[in-house]
C-alpha cells in the first residue's frame, strides 16, 4: 500500500479492511449466526478476534485431527484465545465421531493426509453448522491461499475448482454458506496483526504439511 502505520493504525487499517471486505462481497449479515473454523493458528485466531471487535455474533469450532502434541497444542491456544475474550467455542474430535485419528484414516483409504483432511473438516464443520442452526462458516483463508488454490487450478485447469472460487460459496442443499472474510489480508499482515494483538497461537506447521501441494505453490508465487 506504499503506507508506513504505527501499532494502532495498522490494527485499525487491519480491521476496517476486514470489514470492508466483508461488505463489498456481502460475505453475511450483522445478525448472521456465524460459525468460525478455528485451528490455532494465526488467520482463523485473527479472523475470530476481528469478527468479535465488529460486534458479530461468533463461535468457534476446533477439530480435533488426533496428531500427536500438535492437536493438544493447537486446541490449548484456542482454548487461552476464547477464555481471554470470553468467547464460546466447541471442540469435535475425528476419533470420536469416524472411530480413528487421521493418520490412521489416511492409511486405510491410502491418500494423502492433507487431501483426505481437508475433506474431513469441510465434512464436519458443515455437520456441526447445520446441526446447531449456523447462518455461515468462516475460515481464515488469506490472500496467499486464495492465490496459491487459483494459481493451482489454473496450471491443472481444474474448472470445477475455478467455478466455485470466490469468497463466498452460497448455501445449497445440505451445505451451509461459506465465507473468507480474510481474502484480501496477505499472510504477513495476518502474522502482523496476530502479534500486534497479543494473540498466542500455533507458530508450527502441521508435522504432515511437508510436500502440500499448496506450500509448493506459495513458494513459485
Amino acid at each position: 500500500y506504499n503506507m508506513a502505520f504505527c501499532r494502532d493504525c495498522f490494527l485499525r487499517f487491519f480491521v476496517d479492511r476486514v470489514k470492508k471486505t466483508i461488505d463489498k462481497f456481502r460475505l453475511f449479515k450483522s445478525d448472521a449466526r456465524i460459525l468460525v473454523a478455528v485451528s490455532g493458528g494465526k488467520d482463523s485466531l485473527a479472523l475470530w478476534d476481528v469478527l468479535n471487535r465488529l460486534g458479530y455474533p461468533t463461535h468457534g469450532l476446533f477439530i480435533d485431527l488426533g496428531i500427536k502434541g500438535y492437536s493438544e497444542d493447537s486446541e490449548g491456544m484456542v482454548r487461552n484465545f476464547a477464555k481471554l475474550r470470553g468467547l464460546d467455542f466447541s471442540v469435535v474430535r475425528i476419533d470420536a465421531i469416524l472411530g480413528a485419528d487421521i493418520e490412521k484414516i489416511a492409511r486405510k483409504v491410502r491418500r494423502p493426509i492433507c487431501s483426505i483432511c481437508g475433506m474431513i473438516k469441510r465434512y464436519l464443520l458443515n455437520q456441526y453448522a447445520l446441526k446447531n442452526g449456523f447462518d455461515v462458516i468462516a475460515t481464515g483463508h488469506n490472500l496467499d491461499d486464495e492465490a496459491a488454490t487459483l494459481f493451482g487450478n489454473i496450471l491443472n485447469w481444474q474448472i470445477g475448482y475455478l467455478s466455485r472460487q470466490a469468497p463466498r460459496l452460497e448455501s445449497r442443499e445440505g451445505l451451509i454458506a461459506r465465507a473468507k472474510p480474510l481474502v484480501l489480508i496477505s499472510e504477513r499482515e495476518s502474522a502482523a496483526y496476530a502479534f500486534l494483538s497479543g494473540i498466542e497461537y500455533q507458530i508450527d506447521d502441521c508435522p504432515h504439511s511437508k510436500g502440500a501441494t499448496s506450500i509448493f505453490y506459495k513458494g513459485i508465487l
